[in-house]
């Protein structure tokens, strides 16, 4: 069976811990087809990667396999699970990597991985990556049944961590986000959904002024080439997200901003 599994992870490419995750799924899964989603998650930065795997999962065909390696806790009594949800399956820590997905209606079934015959042994208390959920993930693309992984779980017990929403003033045109994520460009993409903005957008005769950093950025644009080369501009991002850019800069460097940083985006008469 020729199956498709990603790999998200914090491990970046400098050391051998990809590589041999990919090793040990093709050992018992030689048909599967494995992309590398992302491995410059920040360390330990589970909203980062939670964010991420929402937003690219949809991307993949129904019956995809995704691993998910941000681990903080690896080696405690926190679980392992399996998801399954919106025909695809994900595996990953319980540790709130899996938030972002957790309150859909398009949940199957969710299951606490607990099937060692198919382990590597022994199991390092460093890497569940390589000696867990590879392994299992593995089994997955073969054919094996999720509900065979171990006990099923409620999707409410599973651990959910806060995305934190913008602050929304309607009624003063105001929008006060933060920074949540920085890029390899140096783009910083805000928590501030293109949905936040309808309502406001709906004014005739207005525009947006961005503020970070006490920076005013001016609109929001329609491609990064709308600013000149090394000006700072707003966009709508390819996950539906503000983002602070910079036309063929760095964003992040220019404006000496980062993850957690306001971002403030207010409603301006233009007429």
């Amino acid at each position: 069976m020729n199956r498709i599994i990603t790999l998200t992870t914090d491990f970046g490419l400098s050391d051998e811990y990809v590589g041999v995750m990919k090793g040990v799924i093709l050992a018992r899964a030689p048909a599967a087809t494995i992309v590398d989603l992302c491995h410059g998650v920040e360390r330990q930065d589970i909203v980062q990667a939670a964010l991420l795997i929402k937003s690219a999962y949809v991307f993949f065909p129904k019956g995809t396999i995704h691993i998910v390696v941000v681990d903080p806790g690896v080696g405690s009594e926190r679980r392992l699970i399996v998801l399954v949800a919106d025909g695809h399956i994900f595996l990953a820590p319980d540790n709130g990597v899996l938030s972002l997905l957790l309150d859909s209606e398009t949940i199957a079934a969710a299951y606490e991985i607990q099937c060692e015959h198919y382990y590597l042994s022994p199991v390092s208390s460093t890497f569940h990556g390589r000696d867990i959920l590879a392994p299992v993930a593995a089994q997955l693309a073969a054919g094996l049944d999720p509900a065979a992984t171990g006990p099923l779980l409620h999707p409410r017990t599973l651990l959910r961590i806060a995305v934190d929403e913008p602050h929304i003033d309607a009624g003063q045109g105001k929008i006060s986000g933060r920074i949540i994520s920085r890029d390899h460009f140096g783009n910083l993409q805000t928590n501030i959904g293109e949905k936040f903005l309808k309502s406001l957008w709906a004014k005739s005769g207005m525009n947006v002024k961005v503020t970070v950093k006490e920076r005013v950025i001016s609109g929001i644009q329609d491609s990064y080439v709308a600013a000149a080369p090394g000006e700072l501009l707003a966009i709508i991002n390819s996950r539906g997200f503000v983002e602070i850019a910079s036309n063929q800069d760095d964003a992040g460097a220019l404006l000496g901003a980062g993850p957690g940083d306001t971002v403030v985006l207010e409603m301006v008469r233009t007429q």
